[in-house]
């Protein structure tokens, strides 16, 4: 999901991709809580499909959007501070207000302030999940942001890019076998979050190339990509980026994410006149952060047990 450095004439397809993949997201997440107990809806096809690549969308749409070349380092550190930062902040604040509301209705208990603060500093999934687990994109997005930055600016050719976006992508899988849960802002995530805005980056440079040699706007290579994706899916497992989980091999991770890309950025491009869907994309970030109190609300009321059984959704 791209929330930086929008440019003036926008994209209608990244639009799209981004519209797609918050569609995805929202539906894998509040999907599941309705059907607790249900092992098969926890761990449905579908669900663990949407898994293995609606986040790689947004950091490949953030790759792909962002101008590297344009700050010297001190204006890029500036501009992640207002456009990611920001809205973290911001965003939080409205978490724990709307926590507090739901207390003063008597729906939620009370917070230790330490805690708030220690998840607000934290920022990663596990700490902010008291208030919107969500929210951990963004302090993640900034990291892989920065990292992203420091890799472009000691490449001087794009030989060079390449080489080092392996490399990233090698710490990536590394990092992903450690326990990186005690770093804060999901470190260890972030370095596999880099590789893919890197990984957009690079196909923003050769998409011309990617169109005329390797065919990605004839349908049979874009459904042959999604059959590669879902194969690749099945045969490893259900990653989750939030915990730097990656199934059990991360180059059946990766090579799935590539293929999936190839597929929904052919369909993006396809239906990128879709205004629905070019709506999604463009206040993903909104959606993104919100979307979580609304699953905390029905669940502190037992929404999804009331509607269950009024509507037999089992």
């Amino acid at each position: 999901m791209h929330f930086v450095n929008v440019p003036s004439t926008r994209i209608k397809w990244v639009d799209v991709l981004k519209g797609l993949a918050i569609i995805f997201l929202v539906f894998s997440h509040l999907v599941p809580h309705g059907f607790k107990g249900n092992e098969f809806m926890d761990r449905s096809f579908i669900i663990g499909y949407f898994y293995s690549f609606h986040m790689p969308l947004f950091f490949f749409a953030s790759g792909f959007t962002s101008n590297f070349q344009k700050y010297k380092f001190s204006g890029f550190l500036w501009s992640k501070i207002k456009t990611i930062l920001l809205p973290y902040t911001t965003l939080y604040i409205c978490s724990l207000l709307y926590f507090g509301w739901m207390h003063w209705m008597g729906i939620v208990g009370t917070l230790d302030p330490m805690v708030v603060i220690e998840a607000f500093l934290y920022a990663d999934g596990n700490h902010l999940g008291i208030l919107n687990m969500s929210l951990w994109f963004l302090p993640c997005l900034f990291l892989a942001q920065i990292i992203s930055y420091l890799v472009l600016k000691i490449s001087s050719k794009r030989s060079h890019i390449y080489l080092l976006w392996i490399l990233l992508t090698i710490l990536g899988a590394y990092l992903s076998k450690l326990d990186t849960h005690a770093l804060p802002w999901s470190f260890g995530t972030s370095i596999n979050a880099a590789s893919l805005i890197i990984c957009g980056y690079i196909f923003k440079l050769n998409e011309q190339f990617f169109i005329e040699k390797i065919k990605m706007n004839k349908p049979y290579i874009a459904y042959i990509a999604l059959f590669l994706g879902l194969l690749l899916f099945l045969i490893n497992d259900k990653p989750g980026m939030s915990g730097n989980y990656y199934g059990h091999n991360y180059l059946l991770y990766y090579l799935s994410v590539l293929a999936s890309l190839i597929f929904y950025i052919y369909l993006s491009k396809k239906v990128e006149s879709s205004s629905m869907l070019s709506y999604f994309g463009k206040n993903s970030l909104i959606i993104f952060g919100l979307h979580g109190l609304i699953l905390s609300f029905w669940e502190n009321i037992n929404f999804y047990e009331i509607f269950s059984v009024k509507t037999n959704m089992n």
